[in-house]
């Protein structure tokens, strides 16, 4: 029986701890990556599977557990979306996409959202303009519809 007390067990319990807060964060955003199935897993499993030599180094701990945990979602995504010409919004590139995951669905706040994508966070609300900008295009584009009036 292993020592519960041991340098490697405690690692482990914290380990599974790491990924019991994480993992459905890091889930969403796969979905909102890569639509919900089993790719997003994969990608989710893999994010994880990537992150455990850096927590067993304790190259991992802290506030930026969890931003590397983004980060490595988001290359562990881009990684499975490479096949395919246009990401799921089908309007955005691959940056913009990710950028509107963590903001638009998942909601993290500006400045975690600057520290995941490494950028300033002028940079990054510029990025959301230019977001909102082509969002609105994409919509002023779309054909009216038509809805019979009520009476």
């Amino acid at each position: 029986m292993p020592d519960p007390l041991s340098p490697k067990a405690a690692s482990a319990a914290g380990f599974n701890h790491f990924i019991q807060q994480s993992s459905g964060p890091v889930y969403a955003l796969s979905c909102l990556l890569l639509e919900k199935g089993a790719r997003a897993e994969q990608a989710t499993t893999a994010t994880f599977a990537a992150l455990h030599p850096l927590w067993l180094k304790d190259s991992l701990s802290g506030d930026g557990a969890a931003a590397s945990a983004y980060r490595e979602c988001i290359r562990q995504c881009a990684v499975l979306a490479r096949d395919r010409s246009r990401c799921a919004s089908g309007l955005l590139n691959w940056d913009d996409h990710v950028t509107s995951a963590l903001w638009y669905g998942i909601q993290l706040p500006l400045p975690d959202i600057s520290q995941i994508l490494e950028c300033s966070i002028p940079e990054l609300k510029a990025r959301l303009r230019g977001i909102r900008e082509q969002m609105a295009a994409a919509h002023s584009t779309l054909p009216a519809v038509h809805r019979p009036s009520a009476g």
